[in-house]
């Protein structure tokens, strides 16, 4: 069993790194992947870490892109060699989640909402302020009673204080990804808001651009969508990849390596990857 789609203190999680791979040492999976969100500053501990447990933990991340007006997350498996043009474009992406956080606080105290900037640093700590730091000052202060609520109120698209955050276009952040040496998968795609048929198309057009994968095994998944991904894998000739989503508290129902208790991600897809993986590094030397 595998685990594709992990997140830690470094972005939206609630788990440190090394807890996070050590529970996944402990659960004896034999590949996973921390996926932070638009962030690679710890890609030489996992490495590191990685190196002494002699464990498969592939360097991973989770680009915020978009396509067509909506935000599509971009996985990226096997980040290896230099990673400055990655690096700088997600400095671009921080700076502009830094304006963004502004944007929102504004808004919740026009609307009477009693918050500041400083409250939602004191939460997030040493981190880049985001969203789930500014529903969870909600939720302290009895704004809302969940996180769900804070999102669905405020913080979501449609909510009184959304603002849209700076991101890269898809197909020029699997380029980016490409060129950092990593393996591609659009995360969770079955959420995204579109009919099977233009999923399909969206798919088929993404394909052309490079996309290696698509995140075919997710905990919320019918049996039918996961179906349809594996036909589309057929079809395309997609790579399948699948994780749990693992976010600690913010996503209490979510176990690692189980998700809500029946996902199973098994290891026959760690050898495609690999593949993969290889034919980038190999088009890279040329």
């Amino acid at each position: 069993m595998i685990d594709l789609q992990l997140h830690t203190t470094d972005s939206d999680g609630t788990w440190p790194w090394d807890r996070v791979l050590q529970a996944c040492l402990d659960l004896k999976l034999t590949a996973f992947s921390i996926t932070d969100h638009d962030t690679v500053h710890r890609i030489d501990d996992i490495r590191a870490w990685a190196k002494a447990h002699n464990a498969q933990a592939i360097p991973g991340i989770e680009l915020s892109t978009t396509e067509n007006e909506q935000t599509v997350h971009l996985l990226g498996y096997f980040l290896d060699g230099n990673l400055d043009r990655l690096e700088e474009r997600l400095r671009f992406l921080r700076d502009g989640r830094l304006v963004r956080n502004e944007q929102i606080i504004a808004k919740l105290r026009s609307l009477g909402v009693n918050v500041s900037e400083e409250d939602a640093k004191a939460i997030a700590g040493n981190k880049v302020v985001g969203r789930p730091h500014i529903a969870r000052l909600l939720l302290n202060k009895g704004v809302v009673s969940s996180m769900q609520e804070a999102f669905d109120k405020y913080l979501a698209p449609g909510g009184r204080a959304y603002f849209p955050k700076v991101e890269l276009p898809l197909r020029a952040a699997i380029e980016l990804l490409h060129g950092a040496g990593a393996v591609t998968s659009v995360a969770h795609p079955a959420l995204l808001k579109r009919t099977p048929l233009e999923l399909e198309n969206s798919l088929k057009e993404w394909r052309g651009w490079g996309l290696d994968g698509v995140e075919g095994i997710y905990p919320v998944y019918t049996p039918e969508q996961t179906g349809f991904f594996a036909r589309m894998a057929q079809k395309y000739g997609f790579l399948i990849t699948g994780g749990s989503d693992f976010h600690g508290e913010n996503k209490p129902h979510i176990r690692i390596g189980v998700g809500s208790g029946s996902l199973n991600v098994p290891d026959a897809l760690l050898e495609p990857l690999y593949r993969r993986r290889d034919e980038i590094a190999k088009a890279a030397a040329h």
